[in-house]
């Protein structure tokens, strides 16, 4: 649907263009079973089923083999790619009866039915290498009694260990990691190919966590712009542990550009944003003047603890509430153990440094999020700016609002280039604020917390010291990216939004007065008190003037514009 020039003088193709735009939803609502495939499995599996070596199997081997035994079958159903991708029972049905007339036809397996899927799909698998090693070694036994029918009801969950301890760190662990990753190496340093595929195996990886159902793909959704639509339901705004029963106090964010945050530094002095200020009293004026903590840039974590992406891709792993492992020395005996990882590096008596193949982990996996895989810049928003599409009256009106000053003021947080309308704008200025964001009672609830609880946000981070003001971190948190943020809800760091609208009228309200628009949308309540009332940056969030209904969907517009050109379908007419 994209073009190469912009048409704007060529009436017919202007027409096209339009018309191109406006069914583009029934499209993607249409999908076929070979597109689903290609978009959920196909990023792994290839467009020809053959995998990727060792670390993904090839469908045209063994698929006709598993499709023939009920644990084969049920096994299909329940690896992560196919379990926790959003398509429905129905649709997940005629991808899996797709790929067997595709790479299988020759066994001439039964197909799925929507109630066989159903039937699996949720149960756990605790380490899905392992049971496919485990069914593989059946396949020359002539011994075997293998069922033919199909599996019609769950097998019994694997059992969930222990609760883990509350806390959310392993200090000790953390404390040492940059120096560690930052020195060793392994004697025979990997490619950039070879991190990509060992980064990428690592990301979905459920038996590198305590109770082998959790990878970092589970909380961060690849079919959901790599963030964690579960949040939205069972967790009330936060992530569940590999624990079943951990529950967390923050959002679990879209994955999507995360690569783009420069390393932690309180002194950074880099022009951001708009150069054209929104006007404001004097007393506004002094106040962003002398706020230290608007300094404060970069880091990863919505309190930017971790300093650097290699940093922060090892401290789910021994996160008590995240994959729950006891330590990194934990990660790396699995993984070194793990025959998977075996072709990069080495086999499990390899004498490795143990810093080494940390090392080696983090670099990976910060490797893989470095890649196109999260970085496409495809979006309507991208292809626009470089003359490939051209926007709606509604977008453009959306976009001149989002960038100008004088309208919304968006642009002060959500600019990382000094220049409007940049190519490759990651839509945020990576430094932290406090913007009132209602406290989420039911996630406080949720995770034993209690109501009352108050999340501190920047002023947690260790690396602050005495030389900041604690009035002036406490609430803070991280300013996220806008790219993918139609579809990347729950929203705030805590969770407490579920619709995109509701952000807007939010933010809207700082700027209406009287009883106009102080209703949550979501609850028809009044907005929820603030986590933390003190030091809200009101000089920032109260426009000239509150926005109509038609400017809120005019921005709205452009910030669906955002959206990387794979997950356009997820958007919500």
């Amino acid at each position: 649907m994209a073009t190469t020039t912009r048409c704007l003088d060529r009436p017919l193709a202007t027409l096209s263009m339009f018309l191109g735009l406006v069914f583009a939803p029934a499209i993607a609502s249409s999908a076929t079973p070979q597109f689903n495939y290609l978009l959920h499995c196909g990023g792994c599996h290839i467009e020809d089923g053959s995998g990727m070596g060792d670390i993904v199997p090839d469908l045209n081997e063994d698929l006709g083999y598993f499709a023939s035994f009920k644990e084969g079958r049920s096994y299909l159903v329940r690896v992560p790619g196919a379990a926790h991708s959003p398509l429905s029972d129905a649709d997940l049905a005629e991808v899996m009866n797709w790929m067997l007339r595709t790479f299988a036809a020759a066994d001439d397996p039964t197909p799925y039915s929507e109630a066989e899927v159903t039937a699996n799909r949720r149960v756990r698998m605790n380490d899905v290498h392992a049971v496919r090693k485990q069914l593989l070694e059946r396949k020359d036994d002539a011994t075997s009694q293998l069922t033919t029918a199909p599996q019609t009801s769950p097998a019994a969950p694997a059992p969930v260990g222990p609760t883990q301890a509350a806390e959310q760190e392993a200090p000790d662990q953390l404390a040492a990691l940059s120096a560690a990753t930052s020195t060793a190496v392994l004697p025979s340093p990997l490619t950039i190919e070879q991190k990509l595929a060992f980064g990428e195996a690592l990301f979905f990886d459920t038996s590198l966590s305590s109770q082998g159902n959790q990878a970092c793909a589970s909380c961060h959704d690849p079919g959901r712009a790599f963030a964690d639509p579960r949040s939205l339901t069972a967790g009330h705004g936060a992530s569940i542990g590999s624990d079943g029963s951990s529950i967390g106090h923050r959002n679990a964010p879209s994955l999507t550009y995360v690569a783009t945050t420069p390393v932690f530094t309180l002194q950074d002095m880099t022009p951001v944003g708009s150069l054209q200020a929104p006007r404001q009293s004097a007393h506004q004026t002094a106040a962003m003047a002398t706020s230290g903590a608007d300094k404060i840039r970069g880091g990863f974590f919505w309190d930017g603890r971790e300093t650097t992406l290699e940093e922060q891709v090892l401290s789910p792993f021994v996160n008590s509430k995240e994959m729950g492992l006891r330590d990194l020395s934990d990660l790396t005996s699995r993984v070194m153990q793990s025959e998977r990882y075996h072709p990069f590096l080495g086999t499990a008596d390899s004498q490795w440094p143990e810093s080494a193949v940390l090392t080696a982990i983090a670099d990976s996996l910060a490797s893989y999020l470095r890649s196109d895989t999260f970085n496409s810049y495809d979006s309507r928003y991208d292809r626009f700016v470089r003359g490939e599409i051209s926007a709606t009256t509604q977008e453009v009106v959306g976009m001149g609002l989002f960038f100008s000053p004088s309208f919304s003021n968006c642009a002060s947080c959500h600019q990382a280039s000094t220049m409007a309308y940049a190519p490759r704008e990651v839509f945020s200025n990576h430094r932290y604020e406090n913007i009132g964001t209602p406290i989420n009672a039911a996630l406080l609830n949720n995770n034993g917390l209690g109501s009352d609880f108050r999340d501190a946000g920047l002023a947690m981070n260790p690396a602050l010291g005495s030389e900041f003001d604690n009035t002036d971190v406490n609430g803070r948190f991280k300013v996220p990216s806008l790219r993918n943020v139609a579809v990347s809800a729950p929203y705030m760091h805590n969770g407490t939004f579920n619709k995109l609208d509701t952000v807007m009228r939010f933010y809207n309200h700082y700027s209406e007065s009287g009883d106009s628009g102080q209703i949550n949308p979501e609850t028809d309540q009044p907005w929820a008190a603030s986590n933390n009332p003190d030091g809200i940056a009101t000089h920032k969030l109260r426009g000239n003037f509150p926005l109509s209904e038609r400017q809120l969907a005019a921005l709205t517009a452009f910030l669906r514009m955002l959206t990387d050109q794979r997950y356009e379908y997820l958007l919500e007419d």
